[in-house]
């Protein structure tokens, strides 16, 4: 008979982990104490993955050491991965495709990704960005090429090619494909005409009278229709019940049915605008962008970068250049050039950046802003030949140009704040050390070197949450770097992701890295400052509970006159004709 063996994970003394004793009281920890035992768990989690494989491959192992004709299982449906799955699925109570894919990624660990899979037990990775890792390289065929994509991926996750950097799932995964695309673009051609055929519509029938349309398309066209389906909800007036999802599923079967798209609120002032001329007012600003090399357009093997996607092949990228829709537009870095340095000297006296304007005091060391280890020094890694100095648009210095607006943007991708992927060309470009607009000589300036992306509530947050300090600085190999500490001391630092597109810019230097700045942001405003809920939060899930409660109410009471009504229509029948023969 089974027996049910206890955890004693529970009892067991992980304060050597960097966790609190199992007795503490968390509310008396200090708050980097928390964070400090968050981290540790984080680690432990990755740790707890490796271990997931390596025990994996040891019932592998032993799976293998029972059969003694190998060659035979495996032509067998039966084979040795299927009968390793059983054993891991019995044992992990989990579904044979869990259990399949955990021995796949095992088996790739082992043979394929040995170096990345190192750094799963040191606490850097987990077992979905080593799957994504694992997924991305999975076309490439070359030993050789493979043993070098392991070396270099590892390093990149281990920081050891620019600086630390937080990776998020996306973030790996992109990280992954472009350096397949750069040292295998075969790789990456066969995964793009092998994931072009799989392009299909699909439909699944949910419970309580719901189903599901899936589409799967290429990233661009997929990119046009959100922001397409973006601009028929952005018509709605305030007062539309509906969340964006609930409204975008409206707006995807409108147009697929061709009807009118309408807004919900029920309001006799409705200010609701869809009508096809504003419509078509607001899609004619829908723009996709990819950046990509001058030699990959005449058929380099450089892959360029999708916005809202990540690194594309080479051979996508001309595809893209061949639509019928598609506007291409030459940049040169020289542009932004001088043909000289500026002298430090001309900028040394100027004041701390925007601290003439900001509310709050910008703390006097690096320790105190990002509470870890100071940042590396600005130099400037020799004299360059020339210098970054026209970024603002002449007529309003606020304004970046439109070079410089393009490479702020895919410098990093997505809104800069850690773990945030929304596209770049849909976030506000900040200005990290606040401009000055009445002295901007005096601000932070309007240059490569202090502008970042921020998405619409990420931007909201570091102009009104005391505390929250954002960083951008350059350090001397030229690699751009970002970091943010929350208000209760959490820094984490970002390396650009995306500096590859753009190599160059590393060997070039602004007036203000010259000059020693470095770009720190802090709140301009309080949390009071910002926008004002409709109601509290918990005011806005009860009222919305309430609506539904009342919804439920009045169909009751509709579908239960309806019934009162056939039962009155059924009684009138019997008066007249006598009781029905059934």
């Amino acid at each position: 008979m089974a027996t049910i063996t206890s955890s004693t994970w529970h009892v067991a003394d992980l304060t050597d982990c960097g966790l609190p004793a199992r007795d503490a009281e968390l509310s008396t920890l200090p708050a980097e104490g928390v964070f400090a035992a968050l981290t540790a768990t984080k680690n432990g989690h990755c740790f707890l993955d490796w271990q997931l494989f390596r025990l994996a491959l040891s019932v592998f192992a032993r799976v293998s050491a029972s059969r003694s004709n190998v060659a035979t299982v495996q032509r067998s449906v039966l084979d040795l991965e299927a009968q390793t799955a059983l054993e891991l699925q019995m044992n992990l109570e989990s579904t044979n495709y869990f259990a399949e894919a955990l021995l796949h990624d095992a088996l790739d660990a082992r043979d394929r990704l040995p170096t990345v899979f190192s750094t799963m037990r040191i606490g850097l990775i987990d077992r979905v960005r080593f799957h994504n890792i694992a997924a991305e390289t999975a076309l490439v065929t070359d030993e050789a090429i493979m043993a070098r994509l392991d070396q270099l991926i590892a390093a990149e996750i281990l920081g050891l090619r620019g600086g630390f950097t937080a990776l998020s799932v996306a973030k790996t995964r992109q990280m992954a494909r472009r350096m397949v695309a750069e040292h295998d673009p075969d790789a990456e051609r066969r995964e793009r005409d092998n994931a072009k055929a799989g392009r299909s519509v699909g439909f699944q029938d949910l419970d309580n009278g719901m189903a599901q349309l899936f589409l799967t398309a290429t990233a661009e066209d997929v990119r046009l229709v959100r922001q397409m389906l973006d601009a028929v909800i952005a018509g709605r007036c305030p007062e539309d019940p509906r969340t964006k999802t609930q409204a975008r599923s409206d707006a995807a079967i409108a147009l697929l049915q061709r009807r009118q798209f309408s807004c919900t609120c029920d309001s006799d002032g409705c200010t609701a605008q869809i009508s096809d001329v504003e419509l078509d007012a607001r899609a004619a600003r829908i723009v996709v962008h990819v950046l990509c090399d001058a030699t990959t357009l005449e058929g380099g093997d450089k892959c360029g970068y999708l916005d809202g996607h990540g690194p594309i092949s080479a051979a996508h990228v001309r595809e893209i250049a061949a639509r019928g829709d598609a506007v291409i537009h030459e940049h040169r870095l020289d542009d932004l050039l001088e043909p000289a340095p500026a002298s430090a000297s001309d900028t040394a006296e100027r004041p701390d950046e925007a601290a003439l304007h900001r509310r709050a005091p910008r703390p006097e060391t690096p320790d105190e802003r990002r509470g870890d280890d100071p940042r590396p020094p600005a130099g400037n890694g020799g004299e360059p030949a020339a210098v970054i100095a026209k970024t603002a648009l002449p007529s309003d210095p606020y304004r970046p140009n439109l070079l410089t607006d393009l490479i702020a943007r895919f410098l990093w991708g997505t809104c800069s704040i850690p773990g945030c992927e929304r596209a770049a060309f849909a976030c506000d470009l900040d200005h990290v050390a606040e401009f000055d607009n009445v002295r901007p000589d005096l601000g932070g300036p309007t240059c490569v070197c202090n502008l970042l992306p921020k998405c619409r509530y990420h931007h909201l947050v570091k102009t009104n949450l005391e505390g929250f300090v954002d960083d951008l600085w350059i350090d001397s190999n030229g690699r751009y770097h970002s970091s943010v500490t929350t208000p209760m001391g959490q820094t984490v630092e970002v390396l650009a992701p995306n500096q590859w597109l753009i190599p160059r810019l590393a060997y070039l230097r602004c007036t203000h890295q010259l000059a020693g700045e470095h770009a720190v942001g802090t709140a301009s405003g309080t949390v009071e400052d910002a926008p004002r809920r409709a109601r509290p939060r918990t005011a806005a899930k009860y009222a919305r509970r309430r609506a539904e409660r009342k919804a439920n109410h009045d169909r009751r009471l509709a579908e239960e006159a309806v019934r009162q009504q056939e039962k009155a229509a059924l009684a009138a029948i019997i008066d007249d004709y006598g009781e029905p023969p059934f």
